[in-house]
């Protein structure tokens, strides 16, 4: 028989704490990871209904939120904490069918700006009404209360942003 994942946690923080280690963080750890894995799952799933993967929907998305200017690939990159050079590939394929557009920025020869074209703006809300309808975790993130989903939001912003601001002045 296999352990419901919160009785294989206690089973690995039993382990763990009779080698004398701290165990206190080990599930919240760990059933992020986990969750974290099998969501990325779900909605690369979902993505692949409109020809994408879920880091694909990500840049479209982030390009979609309104913002002062445009942005640069540069911009886009830390934005979404991938490399220049990960990114460039996608951005030209992403271009090239028909979902965002390069612009020559202003005052600058050598950069661009992004823009999404109206197809890419429609894959991107067709794309978050599937996963409305379709994702296993929005279903169960629904099925909590509602003190219990905002909770979850706060909590998992608050690690976020902690984490964000720690490891984007180790990467600097």
């Amino acid at each position: 028989m296999i352990d419901r994942p919160t009785d294989a946690v206690s089973k690995a923080m039993t382990f763990y704490a009779a080698l004398g280690l701290d165990v206190r963080y080990f599930p919240a750890l760990w059933h992020t990871f986990n969750v974290g894995h099998m969501l990325a799952i779900d909605l690369d799933r979902i993505c692949r209904h409109h020809g994408l993967s879920i880091a694909d929907f990500n840049l479209l998305g982030a390009l979609g939120i309104d913002r002062p200017q445009r942005l640069r690939p540069t911009d886009l990159a830390a934005t979404l904490q991938v490399s220049q050079a990960a990114l460039s590939a996608r951005i030209l394929r992403l271009e090239r069918g028909g979902l965002l557009v390069r612009s020559p920025a202003t005052g600058d020869r050598r950069a661009s700006m992004l823009q999404l074209t109206p197809a890419g703006a429609h894959v991107v809300k067709a794309g978050h009404s599937y996963i409305e309808r379709e994702s296993q975790f929005v279903r169960q993130f629904n099925r909590l209360s509602e003190e219990d989903r905002v909770a979850l939001a706060r909590i998992m912003g608050e690690l976020h942003n902690q984490l964000d601001r720690e490891l984007s002045r180790s990467t600097s």
